[in-house]
């Protein structure tokens, strides 16, 4: 069966989501998109080919069942989204890009969550909701990753790791293996995290500090 799917955000990051799901059909017909919805473009808009059908209030009326993908790269702001979303015609597929390696017998994925190109996940994995791995990403064995963590391109992340919520882990980091990080941290891009990190730090460098 064929379902009607929307994005929410038209940027960079719903612009490459509405390509994942055009390539997961390449393969498999599974969804028609309909459009994005984004409060900061006017209703009507064309994005790469696809219209802007309105912000969290068209959303919110829309009287269909559709699936919704919530292509928001910063954590908080995507929570804040989420929060917002009041109808009950809406449901969070989980979106995998067919390239991806991942074994979803042993591995655990929330709802909303999204896999992207090349990424790789072992086993024993726990993935919260609304989560995003991005682009050529490695996931270790029995990792947690919180609800809305967002795991940017080419990150390495070792097994026995554990990531709070909301915590956004910048572009080509690595986390060596038994760390905990907590939630709403921000890692910035190249960052090597040796240690493990309490709630709502931002960590830098090689090795990874707290700044």
């Amino acid at each position: 069966m064929i379902h009607d799917i929307a994005i929410y955000g038209a940027g960079g990051f719903g612009r490459e989501t509405a390509v994942l799901i055009d390539q997961i059909n390449a393969v498999s017909k599974q969804w028609n998109v309909i459009g994005f919805f984004d409060d900061g473009l006017s209703t009507g808009t064309v994005v790469d080919g696809l219209s802007v059908l309105g912000g969290i209030n068209e959303l919110n009326q829309y009287s269909r069942s559709i699936a919704l993908v919530v292509a928001i790269a910063d954590p908080i702001l995507r929570r804040s989204i989420v929060s917002k979303i009041s109808t009950p015609n809406i449901f969070y597929p989980v979106i995998i890009h067919p390239s991806a390696i991942v074994e979803q017998g042993r591995n655990e994925i929330g709802k909303g969550s999204i896999i992207t190109a090349f990424c790789i996940l072992t086993t024993g994995i726990s993935i919260g909701n609304f989560v995003i791995v991005n682009l050529a990403t490695t996931i270790g064995h029995d990792v947690v990753l919180g609800d809305y963590c967002s795991i940017m391109p080419g990150c390495r992340i070792s097994g026995n790791c554990k990531i709070g919520p909301s915590s956004m882990i910048g572009t080509g980091a690595a986390m060596v293996q038994n760390l905990n990080l907590g939630s709403e941290c921000k890692v910035g891009a190249g960052a090597v995290i040796i240690n493990s990190f309490e709630d709502g730090v931002t960590i830098v460098g090689v090795p990874g500090k707290k700044i």
